[in-house]
This record gives structure tokens, C-alpha cells and sequence, in this order.
């Protein structure tokens, strides 16, 4: 090959040829996401504010199991959040997006403040009142 020929093959062909390594394999597909139905194993954690449940997230490096241990523990800050009882969730009643990642405010019986938690986490016990209900149309004068 002359010196001009080479100007049109990538750098990492070249250096393979030159040390004389065979072509490397293409990397394994990634496993398929897990199934819904992971989502609603990981403990129902719930805080009264969208932050401190990142935060408690952050800390535990993204896993709400880890997550749960901590709230398990007496003696950690835990940011008042707490582990919910699926059966107590009636509503979901605000939902937002961050960084690639989903939230919902669930309605949990016997307060009236939401508690934020993972997407899909948890599911209200009356399906009817899953979604947000739209607020009523204000008339026009």
C-alpha cells in the first residue's frame, strides 16, 4: 500500500493490522429492561417532598432497597420519609419528570399531604381514582 492509502482507513484499523490483533467482537446486546412488574417489587418509599426522596435517593446510590434499609434504620436522617403500606395509597395526585427520571404524589389515607415516590412504585387500591382528576372549568362572567 502506499503512504496515501492509508488516509482513508480508521485509526484502530490500522493499529490492528500494524500489531497484528484480530478485529475485536461486537459487545453483547444489553439485557432487556426489567418488567413492570420489578418496578412495583422495589419498596414504596414516600417523602413529603420531591426533594429529600432524590436526596435519599442519591445517598443510596439509586437503589430503593438500599433506600428502605436506611429508612429501617433508627439512628439515620431520613429526610421524613417513609416506607408506605400499598393499601393506604388512594390517588395519584401529581406526577413529574427529572433528569430522565419519573415521580408520582400519591394520596395517602389518613393525610392530606401527597407523598412523592418512584413512578409506577405503587398503584392506588381503587383503579377509578388512579389518574389526576383535571380541576372543574372556571366560568366565564
Amino acid at each position: 500500500m502506499s503512504g496515501g492509502s492509508y488516509r482513508h482507513l480508521p485509526t484502530a484499523a490500522i493499529l490492528t493490522a500494524a500489531i497484528g490483533f484480530p478485529p475485536a467482537e461486537a459487545q453483547p446486546a444489553r439485557p432487556p429492561a426489567p418488567p413492570a412488574a420489578a418496578a412495583t417489587s422495589a419498596p414504596a418509599i414516600g417523602c413529603p417532598s420531591l426533594a429529600n426522596l432524590r436526596l435519599l435517593l442519591r445517598q443510596a446510590g439509586g437503589d430503593a432497597k438500599i433506600a428502605a434499609a436506611t429508612l429501617a434504620d433508627p439512628k439515620a436522617d431520613h429526610l421524613s420519609c417513609n416506607l408506605l403500606g400499598r393499601e393506604t395509597v388512594n390517588a395519584i395526585t401529581d406526577h413529574a419528570a427529572l433528569n430522565g427520571n419519573e415521580y408520582d404524589c400519591v394520596g395517602v389515607t389518613g393525610t392530606s399531604i401527597c407523598s412523592w415516590t418512584i413512578a409506577g412504585t405503587v398503584v392506588p387500591a381503587d383503579p377509578a381514582r388512579a389518574a389526576k382528576k383535571a380541576p372543574p372549568a372556571k366560568a366565564k362572567r
